[in-house]
């Protein structure tokens, strides 16, 4: 049968086992894309983007700006006109990335990465800043430039390689809104129902405290569904040693035989599961 959270139902809540899944806090989320960047897919596109401009991208080690030229590199040209400041490493933070999503991001910086002579190594040097926006100017470049080109055909103005970059720049510079991007909706499912399910708060009760299959035994393969549980979906609360208790078991063989079958995943249907409970008085699996 299906059944919901069971919000504040603790009775029927100690009776029900839960079969595994991946929880939404140890499912990967947008930022997380970022950050473990080297996880993302190799992108056989971005070579044949970035690769013809291997050397206009070294530029970790780069202390005069000023020996660059603006029309090649709009991001070095917006640090001199607004004036930008180098962090503690000597890096250029950066914030924009226009339309380019989190997974986009995380492709991009992993090319950089194994790309860029000594980029490997001075990850704090790049990522967010200025030689990895560049990288995203020659991508957005790429991708728009036929749309980007009859934008200024429209306006009878001349078209080089130029005024490509200042539009991708310019592209890159827009704050697009959110509801633009992609939305994980089955990941933002499962997150309030986990939030309905495992939070142990004032207005969940006893329900709350950890009561999933307590009167019914172990969790799919033993799994421990509370393990790394959001800390704000816990709060304090007045507890009672009673809550923890097990009310009521199954028989012995019953309750092993089952929990060999949940735990091994074998395809048992209910049928054959009734004439094993019919046979247990006297025999059960050793396990």
């Amino acid at each position: 049968d299906l059944v919901d959270e069971l919000w504040q139902d603790q009775a029927k809540r100690r009776e029900i086992r839960l079969g595994e899944w991946i929880h939404s806090w140890d499912t990967p989320r947008e930022e997380d894309l970022i950050q473990n960047f080297m996880s993302a897919e190799v992108s056989k596109e971005l070579d044949d983007i970035l690769l013809p401009h291997i050397a206009s991208l070294q530029l970790l080690d780069s202390p005069d700006l000023n020996q660059y030229g603006a029309e090649a590199y709009p991001v070095i040209d917006y640090i001199l006109r607004s004036k930008k400041k180098p962090d503690g490493v000597g890096a250029y933070s950066i914030p924009f990335c226009g339309d380019i999503s989190s997974h986009e991001y995380a492709k991009i910086a992993r090319w950089f990465s194994e790309n860029v002579p000594g980029a490997s190594g001075q990850v704090e040097k790049w990522l967010g800043g200025m030689p990895l926006v560049h990288a995203f100017t020659l991508v957005v470049a790429h991708r728009k430039a036929s749309d980007f080109e009859k934008r200024v055909e429209a306006r009878n103005e001349e078209w080089n390689d130029s005024m490509l970059l200042k539009m991708a720049w310019a592209d890159l510079m827009i704050s697009y809104p959110t509801n633009s991007f992609v939305a994980d909706v089955d990941l933002e499912c499962l997150t309030a129902l986990e939030a309905r399910m495992f939070e142990d708060s004032e207005e969940a009760g006893p329900a709350g405290n950890q009561q999933w299959g307590l009167d019914a035994g172990q969790h799919h393969r033993r799994w421990n569904v509370y393990l790394g549980i959001p800390d704000e979906w816990v709060s304090a609360r007045d507890y009672s040693e009673s809550e923890l208790e097990v009310r009521k078991t199954l028989p012995a063989p019953f309750d092993r035989y089952l929990t060999y079958v949940i735990d091994s995943a074998a395809p048992y249907s209910v049928i054959t599961l009734m004439l094993h409970l019919w046979s247990l008085q006297t025999s059960y699996p050793k396990l």
